[in-house]
């Protein structure tokens, strides 16, 4: 069966057809995809891991794939934060690629009790179009279904653009939130005709508040590219080193988050309870799991102060 999806077509050119960029329900956890400024922001070098199996019951489901790596560098005063995607839509269908370098100084202010840090990122985008996966009108017959070849000609497969990112994050010892703006340039990812990749605003907010051994976690997020807006409030509770969150993302799931988290290591998982027309039966909901290592523990010099989300 070919895979007729409209995502692919989003690449193709055209007046309507807007793409949109991969995202996770853990956001916290792939935190300088979310936001470049969260570069530097623990104690330690940070590694992260993620995958995501989104509607795993449609043929052709999404697949996400990402890793990250960032830390907090004396001489530069700031944090130096890397990241790669691989997202594969419709079964290899499309495939984008995507590496990002970010840096985010380090201020502070009111007596070493606030933070401040912008960020820029620079990026690179590939995406590849697999023309054979694609359905055409002229492939189809109105009795007997699919008869023949198509006599569209494929064009480029390939589409390659540099990207560019910024981002500011505020934080003390209880509170975050900040901003971030991705796609500055709004580079065109059209295949057969001019498609421009709209810009990605998210807004985001947190707290870490401390209830006798138990830690709480009030957090939101709001983004919007183009005309896809998500907001997406939650609640993240630890106890030693269990960990629980619930989430709800407008109009369309409920989130569960059970994980694991100590000094070293973080593990997390969450299923995506489909509430949308789609229904969870049709979709099979959405499988992400995400791990970080936090290595070479050490405090940072003088005050420099250390956000850690859970």
């Amino acid at each position: 069966m070919k895979y007729p999806l409209i995502l692919v077509m989003f690449l193709l050119g055209g007046t309507f057809l807007i793409a949109q960029d991969a995202h996770f329900s853990q956001y916290n956890a792939s935190r300088i995809y979310t936001n470049p400024a969260f570069a530097g922001t623990d104690s330690t070098l940070v590694l992260s891991k993620a995958y995501r199996l989104q509607w795993p019951n449609i043929n052709g489901a999404y697949r996400t794939f990402y890793i990250s790596a960032d830390q907090y560098v004396r001489f530069l005063r700031g944090g130096l934060g890397f990241t790669y995607l691989n997202d594969n839509a419709g079964g290899g269908a499309l495939i984008t690629n995507a590496i990002e370098i970010n840096y985010a100084p380090h201020f502070e202010f009111f007596d070493h009790k606030m933070v401040i840090q912008p960020a820029i990122g620079f990026g690179y985008i590939q995406k590849k179009l697999d023309w054979s996966k694609l359905t055409f009108g002229d492939m189809i017959d109105a009795r007997r279904g699919f008869t023949s070849n198509s006599n569209e000609i494929p064009s480029s497969s390939n589409k390659s653009n540099m990207d560019i990112s910024a981002g500011l994050l505020i934080y003390t010892t209880r509170f975050y939130g900040g901003i971030a703006a991705h796609h500055l340039t709004q580079p065109d990812e059209g295949f057969l005709g001019p498609s421009q990749l709209p810009r990605k605003i998210t807004v985001h907010a947190g707290a870490n508040l401390n209830f006798k051994n138990f830690l709480f976690s009030p957090n939101i997020l709001i983004m919007k590219q183009k005309m896809f807006q998500m907001v997406l409030p939650g609640i993240t509770a630890k106890y030693k080193w269990a960990v629980l969150a619930l989430s709800y993302r407008n109009g369309d799931a409920f989130i569960i988050n059970p994980g694991f988290q100590n000094r070293f290591l973080k593990i997390g998982y969450s299923y995506d309870f489909t509430t949308s027309k789609l229904t969870n039966e049709i979709t099979g909901g959405t499988h992400e799991l995400q791990l970080t290592w936090f290595l070479h523990y050490q405090k940072k010099i003088n005050s420099i102060k250390t956000l850690r989300l859970i």
